[in-house]
Formats: C-alpha cells, sequence, structure tokens
C-alpha cells in the first residue's frame, strides 16, 4: 500500500514502534512498513524523531489526556465511574484497532503489552516527555478529586471520605489493573467497572 498522507504515515509508524524498540527502527524499517522508499517518510519527516515525536502525541499524549478521553464529569461519582470506564474502553477499542489491523501479534503478547511498550519508549525518548505525563497525570487526578468532592457536597458518599487516598485508589486500581493483564489477555473492563463499584459502594453514604 502507497502512503498519500502524513497521517498514514504516523499510523504506520505507530505498528512499528509498538513491537520494535526506538534504536531498532530505522528510516528503512519505518519506510518499508508504509510501502516508500525512505524519501518518502523523510518527505513528511526529516528526523526519525520527528516521526516518533508524532506518533507519541497523536497515540499517547492527545489519547491519554483526559479532555480528550472523557467528557465533562457526570454530576455523580457512580455516573462518573461509568462514563471513565466508557473513556478506557473507547481509547483501548482505538488502540487494539490500530495494532492488530497491522499484522498476527507475536509471542502470544496481547495488544496492551505492545501498548505499554510503546509508552515506556515514550518515556525515553520523547523530549520534555516527563512535564507532559506529569500534566496529564495531574489532571486526571485533579477530575478525581473535583468528582469526589461534589459526590461529599451532596451526600451521595461519605462525608469522612478522604479526597486525595479516593482519587488515588480508583486512577491506581485502574493502572495497575491495565498493567498487570497487559502480561496476559489484557485489562478486562468489565472487571475494572466491577472493582470501581466495589470501591464506591463502600463510600456510600
Amino acid at each position: 500500500m502507497i502512503i498519500n498522507n502524513r497521517e498514514e504515515v504516523i499510523e504506520k509508524a505507530f505498528r512499528v514502534f509498538l513491537r520494535m524498540n526506538y534504536e531498532k527502527a530505522s528510516i528503512s524499517t519505518l519506510a518499508k512498513a508504509c510501502g516508500v522508499v525512505k524519501t518518502g517518510v523523510v518527505y513528511y519527516f526529516p528526523h526519525k524523531l520527528d516521526l516518533f515525536v508524532a506518533v507519541a502525541d497523536k497515540y499517547a499524549i492527545n489519547l491519554q489526556t483526559p479532555a480528550k478521553k472523557f467528557a465533562e464529569p457526570a454530576d455523580t461519582l457512580a455516573g462518573f465511574i461509568r462514563q471513565y470506564v466508557e473513556g478506557v474502553r473507547n481509547a483501548m477499542e482505538r488502540i487494539l484497532e490500530v495494532v492488530r489491523s497491522g499484522g498476527e501479534v507475536e509471542n502470544e503478547c496481547c495488544p496492551n503489552f505492545y501498548y505499554f511498550h510503546f509508552l515506556f519508549q515514550v518515556r525515553m525518548y520523547y523530549p520534555g516527555v516527563r512535564e507532559k505525563m506529569e500534566g496529564i497525570f495531574r489532571q486526571e487526578y485533579e477530575m478525581w478529586k473535583k468528582v469526589i468532592r461534589h459526590a461529599i457536597d451532596i451526600g451521595e458518599i461519605r462525608k469522612d471520605t478522604d479526597v486525595e487516598k479516593t482519587a488515588a485508589l480508583f486512577r491506581q486500581t485502574f493502572m495497575g489493573m491495565s498493567y498487570e493483564e497487559s502480561f496476559f489477555d489484557g485489562l478486562n473492563v468489565n472487571t475494572l467497572e466491577a472493582n470501581f463499584e466495589y470501591l464506591y459502594s463502600m463510600l456510600k453514604a
């Protein structure tokens, strides 16, 4: 397949970076994945890092930014939990679609595992990524805290709820499950929802 635009280069390069370390993914390898000669890639991205940053922006930074992953938080914690889970499901489906469109998954690894591999590459090679990721994580924690404070104010959950610790429990439940289950069949979103609902049941007023 011949590459006709910049977005196609980014998508096909993403498939390469999912499975191959940044250092090993040469411009020749990336061009081959795109179905073009090296100049076809260099036309859009003069340097490999330029391409990697564009891929990371689309599939890591933008995809994980809360404002782009979730709508305005629901009025209740129960509603936000459902909203959050749906946002996770949609993001996963986007990632899985791209991973699977690149062919068979090797070594019995699930697509989620490849995505974590990609995120670790982003952490290592994307210039200034720590500040960007800290910003993304902070936004998500603030979103959880805002919803939890409101749930306390309206009497949905107990008045003695620790906002900081509760936000961390929800966020880290998601992150922990995502990472652990990536070694097997990938995150089970239904189990994530059930675990969130259990946490919620312990908070109810």
